[in-house]
């Protein structure tokens, strides 16, 4: 016998994400209901991936640098007049440097969480590559200047992007950072890009501590929590690599990674080119 059958797919708040609806026979209908319940149990797999990764990064990576602003603020607060003014400056810098990581870790994974809500607008515009490059820099570059790191701009320009442009700005700072967390001082940080077909290539290159081989592939996966701490025992989680793997794939392009232990990484991705003719 063949009838019209209607079958909801619901996330794990019941919320319905999805109908399916046909004229179908019993065995039809049995295999059907298969698919649409192997689709709900990966969904709710990597949802619970999600949820044990966001939880993961409150407990320990988040409270590490808080911690350690109110330690330091407190004994800043309590020898301040006993101390000089150079250790004064050096708790200061401590103080600011564990705001910025603080910073832009909730920065992160807020984007993080309204993208996987789906609530992050996605808005691609033509970029000029070279000039939000510029901008990231210079976002960045007292940190850059702390570790006596020259970072170069070598993009093209007048080179053309089709991007969201806070996306790319994400993308471009997460990696950058993570160049300066991961290069020693006085090393060298460079950022360009090439035409590849259809598609622009962007490389950010450090000549730093480079990367084992074997914990490449961890880099960009959720269900696993790796990270390792920078030249001068920076704090990372790894999340905003995860993040800019999310937003690259947003744009229909690939993210990939070229490391060197103790030569240094490349970390690699492509995005719409847009052409000015």
């Amino acid at each position: 016998m063949v009838y019209n059958n209607d079958f909801e797919i619901t996330d794990e708040d019941r919320k319905i994400i999805g109908i399916i609806g046909s004229a179908i026979g019993n065995e039809d209908n049995r295999k059907f209901r298969n698919e649409a319940l192997k689709t709900r149990e990966k969904k709710l797999k990597d949802l619970n991936e999600t949820k044990d990764k966001f939880f993961s990064i409150i407990a320990h990576d988040l409270k590490g640098p808080v911690s350690g602003i109110i330690g330091i603020s407190a004994l800043l607060k309590e020898e301040a007049k006993n101390l000089d003014i150079s250790t004064i400056v050096q708790y200061a810098e401590l103080i600011n440097n564990s705001s910025l990581q603080t910073h832009q870790l909730l920065d992160n994974l807020l984007k993080w969480a309204r993208m996987q809500e789906g609530k992050i607008s996605f808005n691609p515009v033509t970029n000029e590559l070279q000039l939000v490059a510029d901008e990231v820099i210079l976002l960045l570059s007292d940190l850059a200047t702390r570790k006596k790191l020259m970072i170069t701009n070598n993009v093209p320009a007048q080179l053309m992007v089709k991007a969201d442009t806070e996306m790319l700005k994400t993308i471009l700072r997460n990696l950058i950072s993570n160049a300066i967390k991961f290069t020693p001082t006085s090393g060298k940080i460079e950022i360009k890009a090439s035409i590849k077909g259809s598609e622009i290539e962007i490389v950010v290159a450090d000549n730093g501590v480079g990367i084992k081989a074997e914990n490449v592939c961890k880099l960009f996966m959720t269900d696993i929590t790796f990270s390792t701490h920078g030249t001068e025992n920076e704090r990372g989680t790894g999340f905003g690599l995860i993040l800019c793997k999310e937003f690259v794939e947003r744009h229909g392009g690939i993210i990939t990674v070229e490391s060197i232990p103790g030569k240094g990484s490349q970390f690699k991705f492509t995005l719409p080119y847009h052409s000015n003719y």
